[in-house]
């Protein structure tokens, strides 16, 4: 991905809009771009205190570095879940695949 394919999806990472192969690729993107990188902390900032000013619920020394940083790390964890549950919906039905296999069969254990 490219700096400005990263930089027009910023809106849509914020808004948790996009698919789980484009969040990935972006994310890639801007844990290795400064530049990017530091487009994303100014977005994330603005959204947060319009968010923070729509809501009345007005936090002090808010710390929007760190915000980001969980909020990158959360999408992260969340995509290798899905992938590890996937795996092992996958292993479960090949291995139930396998027993209805041995047990028309006949093939006893």
């Amino acid at each position: 991905m490219d700096c400005t394919k990263c930089q027009s999806l910023i809106e849509d990472f914020l808004k948790q809009s996009l698919t789980p192969t484009e969040s990935e690729e972006f994310i890639r993107h801007v844990k290795n771009c400064p530049d990017c990188y530091g487009e994303l902390e100014v977005y994330h900032m603005v959204y947060s205190v319009v968010s923070e000013l729509d809501s009345g619920d007005e936090s002090e020394d808010v710390d929007y570095r760190e915000s980001l940083a969980r909020m990158l790390s959360r999408v992260g964890t969340h995509k290798r879940r899905i992938r590890v549950a996937k795996y092992i919906f996958i292993t479960v039905g090949i291995t139930l695949l396998i027993i209805i296999i041995f047990f028309i069969k006949g093939i006893v254990f």
